[in-house]
């Protein structure tokens, strides 16, 4: 497998650095043939910190958080170039058997819907156990200390009793403290959040992010936090990667991207979220009513297999020139730790939130 030529400085190893993906390319088997849907992918997410990738559903950010989980269908997708490193390990290389030993150990996922991740015929204290039981040799009468112990971690009340439970005895927000507690029960190193509170009221959605947060900073983990919820973002991440057509258009510390998109496509995402704050004339509505009129980007994603030339956002792009399609643009720094695939990157002054 082969990494890019150049790799940008935000993305260089270092010794806090839990896991490194540099250059990850994703195909799925089509009629057409082999179809790409990640294209040359890099990041890094820091012991402690959690990385937030965002972008449209079909960007493929949750491709590339499966294809780094290995648990994409291997008859009908590859990854022909990238490496994604946990502990000096290319996860990409294994052969399935080792890949299994790692996946629940030191690599590990929550997914979006519990009700079809957890088994109904289980109770939650069995399913738990047997993470605990395949990775840490247990004895069952140990995989059901820590079935107990974790779920007092992430905050299920009666902990000791409601181990005891069937998945449909929880409710959906109660449900997901199930999931990241099966997660973190043998104390990865990285935990993969994919669309973790998609489903829940805003109420509950707090009340998720809380122990997300509170795991990674007991527990020291590298957080790898998938969503299209930008709101989300802003609560949860140290920095953002930004997905579109399956490609990174930008990277950023949290705050810095929210107060000063260098994309066009970010500026985009950013406007389209609902806002509290008192409008101005400019985006007052045409009935006068003074509330911000919700923007939304024209058009639709490329579909994979039959990408623009140049700018994949340029068919979209308000901003885009002759110079957006005629060359393929890459990652510019704009700023210190502030990237983006823009060919006018260094001379827009796109409007953010903050």
């Amino acid at each position: 497998m082969t990494t890019p030529d150049v790799t940008p400085p935000s993305f260089a190893p270092s010794r806090d650095v839990a896991l490194q993906v540099d250059g990850l390319t994703v195909e799925f088997a089509t009629d057409r043939g082999w179809t790409r849907v990640v294209d040359g992918v890099s990041f890094s997410v820091l012991r402690g910190e959690t990385l937030a990738i965002v972008g449209e559903s079909g960007s493929g950010k949750s491709v590339t958080s499966l294809a780094c989980m290995g648990l994409l269908p291997r008859r009908s997708s590859r990854t022909p170039s990238g490496t994604a490193e946990l502990d000096g390990v290319d996860l990409l290389s294994l052969p399935v058997r080792a890949m299994e030993d790692l996946r629940g150990d030191r690599i590990a996922m929550a997914f979006q819907e519990p009700m079809t991740s957890l088994n109904p015929a289980y109770t939650v204290g069995d399913q738990i156990a047997e993470v605990v039981r395949r990775h840490r040799d247990a004895a069952r009468k140990e995989g059901w200390r820590r079935a107990v112990e974790v779920l007092d971690l992430v905050g299920i009340p009666r902990a000791a009793e409601r181990v005891k439970s069937y998945p449909h005895e929880f409710s959906g927000g109660m449900r997901q403290r199930v999931m990241i507690a099966m997660a973190i029960a043998c104390e990865p190193a990285v935990l993969i959040a994919d669309e973790l509170t998609t489903a829940l009221d805003v109420t509950i959605q707090a009340q998720v992010l809380d122990v997300v947060r509170q795991m990674r900073d007991q527990l020291g983990m590298a957080v790898l936090f998938i969503t299209h919820d930008l709101a989300v973002v802003a609560d949860i991440a140290d920095r953002v990667l930004v997905m579109y057509a399956g490609q990174e258009v930008e990277t950023s510390a949290v705050d810095d991207l929210f107060a000063r998109p260098a994309h066009p496509y970010t500026e985009g995402l950013l406007r389209s979220m609902p806002q509290s704050s008192t409008a101005t004339a400019a985006t007052a509505t045409a009935v006068g009513t003074g509330r911000r009129r919700l923007d939304s980007i024209p058009g639709q994603p490329p579909v994979p297999g039959s990408m623009p030339a140049g700018c994949r956002f340029a068919p979209r792009c308000p901003y885009a020139v002759e110079a957006c399609v005629d060359g393929v643009p890459e990652l510019l720094q704009v700023r210190p730790e502030h990237f983006a695939r823009c060919t006018r990157a260094l001379e827009l002054t796109l409007r953010g939130t903050r």
